[in-house]
């Protein structure tokens, strides 16, 4: 009888103990985790840790920088990190601007060796004092100077002789073509959006603006696919209905654009899609 009790004072001692040391361990004292390596940050503050890199990136333009920070997060591609994250945030009807950071600095990055950015940070060595001339005496110093004070003072200054420049407005993308596609590969009807400059090369972070009916507006970003190119963007859009396209500033591209029906002669009928191509002159 004496033998039984104790077993049960056991099994509801090792219950308490238990409980407490869960209850201290969460409660009164938790883990805190400081200077935290931020490949082992949460998804979604990745997310945040490349939002703000993406930002600083605006600010500095130090691509070697921008570089260094992303590769703490381990990521295999961070350019293709970069771009997946703008992809979302645009499917989530999220921060636009921030999507249009996320992307500059993916196509950046793709775009420039990283070589080629670290020798933009070499500093070029300035002589050392002496190297390549004879010292000066402090009288020949003194001379030298106000040699020179009196030679600018003679000169006139770039503002003198330059007139007020006047800001002056970019020319425009225009519209070189549009065309009505039947693409049986494709899995939804598209508006597909090819945005190149003078010499043919794709132009990525170039705002497109598709709106219809009353009110319906959305905005997607160039350059988010780049296995389909750095000037490739697309909107996904509904049989029926008429679709406007403009870049930002109402410059309207394209209205009442609808996708027509394709397939016939025995093949299974699908819905085609809309190309568009537009040239910036720059």
């Amino acid at each position: 009888m004496n033998s039984d009790r104790g077993h049960w004072y056991l099994l509801t001692a090792l219950i308490l103990g238990l409980m407490l040391g869960l209850a201290y361990s969460w409660v009164v004292s938790p883990l805190t985790q400081k200077d935290t390596h931020p490949a082992t940050l949460r998804e979604d503050y990745q997310d945040v840790y490349r939002s703000l890199i993406a930002r600083a990136y605006q600010a500095n333009r130090n691509l070697p920088r921008a570089r260094a920070r992303l590769e703490l997060l381990g990521d295999e591609e961070p350019a293709l990190a970069l771009a997946a994250q703008a992809q979302r945030s645009l499917a989530e009807r999220g921060d636009q601007e921030m999507a249009r950071l996320l992307a500059d600095l993916s196509t950046d990055l793709r775009n420039t060796p990283e070589t080629a950015a670290e020798d933009q940070l070499e500093p070029t060595p300035s002589p050392e004092p002496g190297e390549g001339s004879p010292p000066q005496t402090p009288m020949e110093a003194t001379g030298t100077a106000a040699a020179d004070q009196e030679t600018a003072s003679a000169t006139p200054t770039a503002e003198t002789l330059s007139p007020t420049a006047t800001a002056t407005e970019a020319p425009p993308f225009t519209l070189q073509d549009q065309a009505a596609i039947c693409n049986p590969d494709l899995s939804a009807p598209l508006i597909q959006v090819y945005a190149t400059d003078a010499e043919g090369q794709g132009l990525p972070g170039v705002e497109i603006i598709v709106s219809w009916g009353t009110d319906n507006r959305e905005t997607f970003f160039t350059g988010l696919k780049p296995d389909l190119g750095d000037g490739y963007a697309d909107f996904e859009v509904d049989p029926g209905v008429a679709y406007t396209v403009e870049l930002p500033e109402n410059r309207t591209l394209v209205e009442e654009l609808q996708v027509q029906q394709c397939g016939g002669d025995g093949d299974e009928p699908y819905w085609g899609s809309w190309e568009i191509y537009i040239t910036h002159p720059n």
